[in-house]
This record gives structure tokens, sequence and C-alpha cells, in this order.
């Protein structure tokens, strides 16, 4: 009997992150790791022409951040797979545009990151690790065998 409970328990888990497809674990380990994360981002220096903006660079960058988290191979793959109620409330929320009604297209976010200077994601990539190291949740062992492979 112990044994179909623990399917059961395991089938209740697969179909949770088919639903939210890993987000809602993204976002607890951007709120858990990452509080300073909005401010980085506010500092970016945005290299869009004020007047055409729709979306917030918190939009995009979340955006892009989840593409690579969720392992999303293209950009195709990424309107499908998030082009959804919940995906679009929870971006929303992460980046903290309340006005936001859909996810931005990927030509968008192309645009986005073809003009954003590599300096600034790095930066902001490499302010990610030192806090993973400083909290020691990511130590050096780690990150020279992901460099490795």
């Amino acid at each position: 009997m112990k044994k179909c409970q623990w399917k059961r328990k395991i089938d209740k888990r697969k179909k949770r992150n088919e639903t939210d497809k890993g987000i809602v674990d993204f976002v607890m380990v951007i709120r858990h790791f990452f509080q300073c994360l909005p401010e980085w981002i506010s500092e970016i220096k945005d290299p869009r022409n004020i007047s055409y903006i729709t979306y917030t660079q918190a939009d995009l960058i979340y955006m892009g951040l989840l593409k690579n988290v969720c392992s999303v191979n293209s950009m195709k793959q990424m309107e499908d797979f998030f082009n959804e109620e919940n995906c679009i409330r929870t971006l929303s929320l992460l980046s903290g545009d309340r006005e936001l009604k859909e996810m931005p297209h990927s030509d968008t976010l192309n645009y986005y990151l073809s003009r954003l200077s590599p300096e600034c994601l790095q930066l902001l990539r490499t302010r990610m690790i030192r806090t993973l190291i400083r909290s020691k949740v990511f130590n050096l062992l780690t990150c020279f065998v992901i460099l490795i492979t």
C-alpha cells in the first residue's frame, strides 16, 4: 500500500512540474539567493530608445534567465513554452511590471540583447556567482567542475 502512495506522490510532483514548468523553483531561488537582483538589473543602462519601450529591462532579463534555466533551446520554443497566463503572471511578479499583459516576443528579446553591452551581462553574472560563493552554496570546486564540462 505504501508503494502506491509513493507513486501517487511522484505523479503529483510530475504533474506540478508540467504545469509550472520549473518557474516556481526559479522564483524561489531568485527570492532566496538573489534579493539584490532587481537593484542590479535597474543599474544596467538601457540601450533602447525611450519612446519605443513597451517592456521593462527586468521583463526582458528575467525572460532570458527563465529561458536558460528551464532549458528552452530556441526562441521559438520559448514563445510556445512561456506564452501562458501563469507564466505571464510569474514574470510580472518577478519584474514588478504590473502592466504586463503578454510575454515579450522573441524578436524583442533578441533586439534588446543585441543592443545591450556584453559587459553589463557579464557584471550581472559575476554578481550572481559571487553571491552564491559568499553564501557558501556554490563552492570553487563546483565552479571548476562546471567550467571543465
